[in-house]
């Protein structure tokens, strides 16, 4: 495998081989230049050239179907790591040009690399609706903020009225979009199929199974566990001889959102949900905190949600109690 850096901006993408440099716009047109400079420097097979990339917004996710699509093998990386590594070498100035060198370097030292895979259709359209509904959230709330200060200032004034009036609109939004995601859902059969395997665990509804849909779309995780280390759900340990002990803490990795809606339907399967309910009590009667205690069954809901998905049947109770 031959690995080539690339530094993603919107506008240009800087190339890296071991001993060239390259840039090309960050358009088809480029990308396409991009795989002929690629493979005459190469001279490999396009599934033998790896093309190594950080995690850039958003532009960097064109570039990376396009080039899978291809042939081409491509590597995400973390950006925190890269630069760790990048620093880890002694590079102390940043370009462009340095960056992508330092990703060719850091992709090269790799043992088990993921390589990229583009997500079906319905996915990327389902991740970008539930960012959309997201950031309507966002602001609905910066506004119920703003109608907080302003009752207080000017009471039944034309500001208040004003601030109300995009509340409702952005109610109306939020309605309209999440209707939208349901319609999603419900037109492709292995959504709508995953959706209601997953409803069928107690302190699952709609919304938290949407999230998961996400990830749970495709033999992404080999394992539940893996699933709920990427979602920051595992707990990290830090202790070297006698001066570092420190209690074990969430890694904080992962996507957030998701993680935030797990935490009400953690709560709902403590009270509904008789393994989740026994796996609290126990870990309260151990001393757990009552955090400590409920971040366990959000890890225990998604391996519940892997397992229930991976093997197509719905969640039964009783094989739960004999397990």
């Amino acid at each position: 495998m031959q690995f080539i850096g690339c530094d993603v901006s919107k506008l240009k993408l800087d190339l890296a081989s071991a001993t060239r440099s390259h840039q090309v716009d960050n358009t088809r047109a480029g990308w396409n230049a991009l795989i002929q400079w690629a493979q005459a420097h190469c001279a490999a097979d396009p599934s033998e050239i790896c093309i190594v990339m950080e995690a850039s917004a958003v532009y960097h996710l064109q570039a990376a179907g396009y080039l899978s699509l291809a042939g081409l093998k491509v590597l995400i990386c973390n950006p925190g790591r890269s630069s760790d590594f990048a620093r880890s070498q002694n590079q102390l100035n940043k370009t462009d040009r340095l960056d992508a060198k330092a990703l060719q370097r850091y992709g090269s030292t790799l043992k088990t690399p993921h390589f990229f895979k583009p997500d079906p259709p319905e996915i990327s359209e389902l991740k970008a609706l539930l960012g959309l509904l997201d950031q309507i959230d966002r602001d609905t709330q910066r506004w119920q903020n703003r109608l907080e200060k302003a009752c207080h200032q000017y009471p039944a004034s034309t500001i208040t009225r004003s601030i109300k009036r995009q509340i409702a609109h952005l109610q109306r939004e939020h309605a309209r979009v999440q209707k939208a995601i349901d319609v999603l859902i419900a037109s492709h059969p292995v959504l709508k199929r995953n959706q209601r395997l997953m409803c069928t665990i107690k302190g699952i509804g709609a919304r938290s199974s949407q999230r998961l849909l996400l990830l749970l779309h495709s033999n992404r995780f080999a394992s539940a566990r893996q699933l709920a280390a990427f979602l920051g759900l595992t707990p990290c340990v830090k202790s070297s001889g006698t001066t570092l002990n420190k209690p074990a803490r969430l890694s904080g990795r992962g996507n957030a959102t998701i993680r935030a809606a797990l935490y009400m339907p953690a709560l709902s399967a403590k009270q509904h949900n008789p393994e989740l309910r026994a796996l609290y009590d126990r870990l309260i009667a151990r001393g757990k905190a009552p955090k400590q205690a409920i971040t366990a069954v959000m890890r225990k809901l998604v391996h519940q949600c892997y397992g229930v998905v991976k093997n197509q049947t719905p969640y039964d109770e009783n094989f739960a109690a004999l397990t």
